[in-house]
């Protein structure tokens, strides 16, 4: 029974390490060709959480395989709200949200929590995929994280006290770095995108994360 146990909380933690990972890539980048594979769609549509956005993600992604102009138009979408400064622009950074300004603005870059991130990544020897780059607080690299968190979790001969430390390290990430700013990015996201994939990939990480909150406490 206990190796059963240990074999479901292996699965578990490498099923979650993969949806997190997903999460991190859409966000840490513009979405490019490998997106449009059929066989990559599938996988997603077998593997994405059935909770609200999946089909809407999916349908824009299908859509996109077959109309270069409206990938493109998700690309762009993607530019206007992550990188381009504009009246789109979601600022994903952690400090930008919890280090506000006087007048309730958002805050500037390399503030307090990114500063604690760079330790953290420092501390677990982390690096990212080509083409990330990234200041540490970024939504995409605190989602990564938690990937990695859940993957070392997810591994088959950890011992049980490991796996528990590693499941209290995911609890006070998520109550210290996540929890307190995620949602309202989200809640920006879902209101300033133009297209159904990325307003789907807001409402669909909103649902996971929420689940995740509510299990991890």
């Amino acid at each position: 029974m206990a190796d059963m146990n240990k074999e479901t909380a292996a699965e578990e933690g490498t099923v979650r390490a993969t949806l997190y990972n997903i999460f991190a890539d859409t966000l840490a980048r513009s979405l490019d060709e490998s997106w449009l594979n059929p066989h990559f769609q599938g996988r997603l549509k077998a593997g994405l959480p059935a909770v609200p956005g999946k089909e809407e993600m999916l349908a824009a992604l299908a859509r996109a395989a077959d109309d270069r102009e409206y990938f493109k138009e998700i690309q762009l979408d993607y530019d206007a709200l992550f990188r381009v400064p504009g009246p789109k622009l979601l600022f994903p950074y952690e400090s930008c949200y919890t280090r506000r300004n006087i007048d309730g603005s958002f805050g500037r870059l390399w503030q307090e929590p990114a500063q604690d991130m760079q330790r953290i990544l420092k501390e677990w020897d982390l690096s990212f995929a080509e083409g990330w780059d990234l200041i540490p607080d970024h939504i995409a690299v605190e989602l990564f994280f938690m990937g990695n968190l859940c993957h070392v979790q997810g591994e088959q001969n950890l011992q049980d006290g490991d796996r528990d430390k590693l499941g209290e390290w995911q609890a006070r990430f998520m109550e210290n770095h996540l929890s307190n700013w995620v949602f309202e990015l989200l809640d920006n996201l879902e209101r300033k995108a133009e297209t159904p994939f990325y307003r789907g990939l807001a409402r669909l990480l909103r649902a996971f994360l929420e689940e995740e909150k509510t299990a991890l406490a």
